[in-house]
């Protein structure tokens, strides 16, 4: 009897034991020290209306939750959750990063500001991102500038208390050991699928990769003001400025340079001569034929350089050269110089097998500045498109080859026997019922615009570029 109550015992605790190992473990929960801040209400009512309005596709996070959304949607060239905003929305000269892939906000934050726990501080000003435990490659977000942090109140007179109010402020030393380490954020890849994998992931543990050296990319111009100085344009057959460079001070010189003093045909009573005025010197090259129509588009003009008014007189006006390009001479035309500040922000991704966007204004190049043949990058060019097209200074274009279907079969056959061995000539399979995607080989930046014309730089090629050649608007 005693044994069989120690039996049933014991059977007693190992079923309980086994209930106790079988029970299913709650996922661990994201620490609320660093990375729950007053946003995160916010971040977590937003994703629940989120996955409302997607008619109960997806799922929103919830305090504790480790699994991404799966309600994504494609955006420009990546998939993501929130709605990012265009980039041109942000404040001139703000630094803008592009998220790419293993970027965490921890990361970034200890990148631009030399301390991780500053992480809040980037979320705050990207307030389209619901939840800083995720965020998506492609995404744009501005980086603030670094604030000052005060971490300890000491009282005047003591060692370290802040300095008087005659003395300048110095920033003070910022210390993190009582701060709780804020969560890691992980960054999803931009797969449509992407959100499966991370189904069973019990923490946020960055990959160890997350942390390898890199630095923020701030963009650059990809243009500058020499490069519109010195290009060209494309005037209609009437055009004929009014303006032109009637005398020069040095006679006996042939052409003219920076510094020389030149005199216009145009004065105070009869053109806009006031001093510090400056004109773009041009001279009419030649009529330009577009290259797939065969029409006349109008006359090109180079831009040889700029002068600026010194003084004004009724009818004339003295001016010296203030930049040179080209030759100049005396009889060359003046135009208004216009030269428009192109926003500095990140170039569209330049991927060759990304099909291009459908349904953007496209056109041609039908131009080459000094009448190359090819060009290739950091190259002029003139396209058929402007302003009345929707082209403005700044935007991107992508230059392309259709991807028409391969001709250059071999032209004879063969057919005969070798001892026993019939010898034939191998078959070649055509295809002309798939339409492949467009070849990718440019990308470029508009300079300036006219009517129906704009002047663009080519600022990436994987091979020559022809007259010819395809563009479209990113």
């Amino acid at each position: 009897m005693r044994r069989s109550v120690k039996s049933f015992l014991t059977f007693l605790a190992a079923v309980v034991m086994g209930c106790l190992l079988l029970a299913p473990v709650r996922p661990l929960a994201q620490d609320s020290g660093g990375g729950q801040t007053a946003a995160d209400d916010t971040a977590n009512s937003g994703a629940s209306t989120r996955d409302a309005a997607s008619g109960g596709e997806g799922r929103a996070l919830q305090p504790g939750s480790t699994r991404p959304p799966k309600n994504l949607k494609k955006v420009g060239d990546h998939w993501t959750p929130y709605d990012p905003p265009d980039p041109e929305s942000f404040p001139a000269g703000a630094p803008v990063h592009v998220i790419v892939r293993w970027d965490t906000l921890w990361d970034l934050a200890d990148l631009t500001f030399g301390d991780p726990y500053l992480w809040p501080q980037i979320w705050n000003e990207n307030r389209y991102i619901l939840d800083s435990h995720w965020i998506y490659p492609g995404d744009p977000i501005v980086l603030p500038a670094r604030p000052t942090v005060v971490t300890e109140v000491v009282p005047l007179g003591q060692a370290g208390a802040p300095p008087l109010a005659d003395t300048p402020p110095r920033p003070q030393e910022e210390e993190t050991e009582d701060l709780e380490p804020a969560p890691v954020q992980e960054t999803l890849t931009a797969e449509g699928s992407m959100a499966e994998d991370f189904e069973d992931m019990e923490s946020t543990e960055a990959p160890e990769t997350a942390h390898a050296p890199r630095t923020v990319k701030q963009p650059v111009p990809h243009a500058d003001e020499v490069d519109i100085r010195c290009s060209g344009f494309i005037a209609r057959k009437d055009s004929k400025p009014d303006y032109f460079i009637a005398n020069q001070e040095e006679e006996g010189k042939v052409g003219i340079t920076e510094n020389d003093i030149i005199y216009l045909n145009r004065g105070s009573s009869n053109g806009h001569v006031d001093p510090g005025t400056e004109y773009s010197i041009v001279v009419r090259e030649g009529e330009v034929i577009h290259p797939i129509t065969h029409k006349r588009v109008g006359f090109y003009f180079k831009r040889l350089g700029a002068v600026k008014v010194l003084a004004a007189q009724e009818m004339t006006a003295i001016a010296t050269v203030s930049m040179a390009c080209d030759e100049i001479r005396t009889g060359y035309d003046l135009v208004p110089l216009k030269v428009e500040q192109l926003p500095t922000r990140h170039a569209p991704p330049f991927h060759r097998f990304e099909p291009l966007p459908e349904g953007r204004p496209s056109g041609y190049i039908i131009h080459t500045m000094d009448h190359l043949k090819v060009a290739g990058t950091g190259y002029i060019v003139e396209i058929d498109l402007g302003y009345e097209d929707g082209v403005k200074p700044g935007d991107f274009l992508a230059a392309y080859l259709p991807n028409a279907p391969y001709d250059k079969y071999r032209n004879q056959a063969y057919n005969f026997v070798w001892g026993s061995y019939e010898i034939m000539t191998p078959e070649e399979r055509h295809d002309n019922k798939n339409v492949y995607p467009a070849k990718n080989i440019a990308q470029l930046i508009v300079l300036t615009t006219e009517k129906n014309t704009a002047t663009a730089k080519i600022i990436n090629s994987i091979r020559e570029i022809e007259i010819g050649t395809p563009v479209q608007l990113y």
